[in-house]
């Protein structure tokens, strides 16, 4: 650790980019104090454990695509297990629905042959995705944001998708990525996205999602952790903490206020069930999303992955729900949100869903930032260089480490000037 410990830094918000700050600023020789207002570090990556089953906030996956984690988290010591790459795609039906495999080519050639000759799509299709892995793979990490952006939906159509194509296997996948259910997000996030998802794999820890916050904070040698803390801020260098005002060389705003930005939020519903509704490890899309009558994006039962996640005998089974796709259906409320989603999950499975049982129905309103173009073409140059979050950069984990990397150097030139 370089330098003395006479340099104090304060960092407000214990999720994953408060803890990333500190770590940074400890390896620049300042003792850091971490305050966090809830009674747990984590911010949105936080689990809890319920009936023997690891319920996630929301359904999490980490991509080991991305660069800065996979430079610091450490996903063998979490005991991290990938689905399969690509995706199982349903067509709901009351009597006899249709499941298709639609398997990554590039990694799993034989079940990609496969995806060519069940159907799902045409094989022009599938050279147009090959031919978009090979471009973006081609971009480098810096180079995503470059440039203009226009929506994911008129970039794909750019690229020569077909719109069924679109509707039943892009719009399922990113709706529940982008928590928006237009395709209407910036095609320099959707590129972005695809990247890592081309060149990592989905994962999740042993332990529940938690464990990366966790992880992070593990690494942490000279920081004082209060919990159940409110902080406002003075001045650029103060806080007030119970009336009393604190200085400090830097501190960093490493979560968001209302002001901030508008946000994206989801439903996530967890069920109990027997066993597994499906027989590959794949998260499941639904093809007919872009009906009026369907309000499912994805389902995925962490417990295939990750044994640990429910109890010996038993399944845990996420469902996603983007939060606008309910409000068009004028869903609101939770026991609304379920019993839609039941009744939907009937031309699914329509047996074992005889056998689920509710274990929690999330809302959860601030999920991501609704970031627009213009966000897009100044990112990395916000005005305010001592916050850091997805809030400031993009909203991913990789964001939210990025922009802790910026925040600690804006505020290091900043105090090394006054």
């Amino acid at each position: 650790m370089s330098g003395s410990m006479n340099k104090k830094a304060a960092v407000v918000g214990a999720g994953i980019s408060g803890l990333y700050a500190c770590y940074l600023l400890e390896k620049k020789g300042y003792a850091v104090d971490l305050f966090e207002q809830s009674d747990k570090i984590g911010g949105r990556m936080c689990s809890e454990r319920k009936s023997g089953f690891i319920i996630d906030r929301g359904f999490h996956v980490l991509q080991t695509g991305y660069p800065t984690a996979n430079r610091i988290f450490s996903y063998d010591s979490l005991g991290c297990k990938a689905f399969e790459p690509g995706a199982l795609v349903i067509r709901p039906d009351p009597v006899k629905p249709k499941v298709w495999r639609f398997s990554d080519p590039f990694r799993r050639p034989l079940k990609g042959i496969s995806s060519v000759l069940n159907l799902f799509t045409s094989p022009f299709n599938l050279i147009r995705v090959g031919l978009l892995r090979l471009k973006v793979s081609r971009i480098s990490d810096a180079g995503v944001f470059q440039g203009s952006g226009q929506s994911t939906l008129e970039f794909l159509r750019s690229r020569g998708f077909t719109e069924p194509f679109i509707k039943r296997f892009f719009l399922p996948l990113f709706s529940g990525i982008f928590l928006e259910s237009d395709l209407r997000t910036d095609s320099r996030m959707f590129t972005f996205v695809f990247k890592n998802m081309s060149r990592g794999d989905m994962v999740l820890p042993e332990n529940g999602i938690s464990a990366y916050p966790e992880q992070l904070y593990s690494m942490l040698d000279n920081t004082k952790l209060k919990l159940n803390t409110s902080v406002s801020q003075k001045s650029p260098n103060e806080i007030v903490v119970d009336d009393i005002t604190y200085s400090y060389d830097i501190v960093i705003r490493a979560h968001s206020n209302a002001d901030d930005n508008t946000t994206r939020g989801v439903w996530t519903l967890y069920f109990s069930a027997p066993k597994s509704p499906l027989k590959e490890h794949y998260i499941m899309l639904n093809s007919s999303i872009s009906l009026a009558d369907n309000l499912i994006s994805h389902l995925a039962v962490p417990s295939d992955i990750q044994p640990s996640y429910a109890p010996t005998g038993k399944s845990l089974i996420a469902v996603t729900v983007v939060e606008d796709a309910a409000k068009k259906r004028g869903l609101t409320h939770s026991d609304e949100v379920e019993s839609a989603v039941l009744q939907e999950l009937k031309n699914w499975f329509p047996e074992e869903i005889r056998t689920w049982q509710t274990l929690d129905v999330q809302h959860i309103n601030s999920a991501l930032p609704d970031h627009n173009a213009s966000h897009y073409d100044n990112l990395g140059s916000s005005s305010n260089g001592i916050s850091c979050g997805d809030f400031t950069f993009h909203g991913s984990v990789e964001g939210a480490l990025i922009s802790a990397l910026m925040a600690v150097e804006k505020s290091i030139e900043i105090a090394a000037q006054r």
